[in-house]
């Protein structure tokens, strides 16, 4: 009987030692932004060449603007730092006119 409570302890006190170990999965949220894409972007460019280039913006025409195009970008590595990027496109009278780009990584 005290072998089977000496084994119980054991494997109790093995298994919350495992509890310890973690794995974390890597996350990839929105539209993977490479740098080539943006440096492409011009102004004076019409909303279906900045579609075709980046794709479709996760947010167009937020709070009823109706002339900026967010593009949002993040990773989470399992490992190592979140690199998040915000590429967005403003449009006046049809055409880009100006382009923000703020990466963070």
């Amino acid at each position: 009987m005290f072998k089977i409570l000496i084994s119980i302890a054991a494997i109790a006190s093995l298994l919350t030692a495992c509890g310890g170990i973690t794995y974390r999965l890597d996350v990839q949220q929105g539209n993977a932004i490479a740098d080539e894409q943006v440096l492409q972007l011009r102004e004076g460019m019409t909303p279906q060449q900045v579609e075709f280039l980046l794709g479709t913006p996760q947010v167009r025409g937020a709070f009823l603007r109706e002339d900026r195009w967010d593009y949002v970008y993040s990773n989470r590595p399992s490992r190592g730092a979140t690199e998040m990027r915000r590429v967005s496109v403003f449009f006046e009278a049809g055409r880009v006119s100006r382009i923000d780009d703020s990466a963070a990584r």
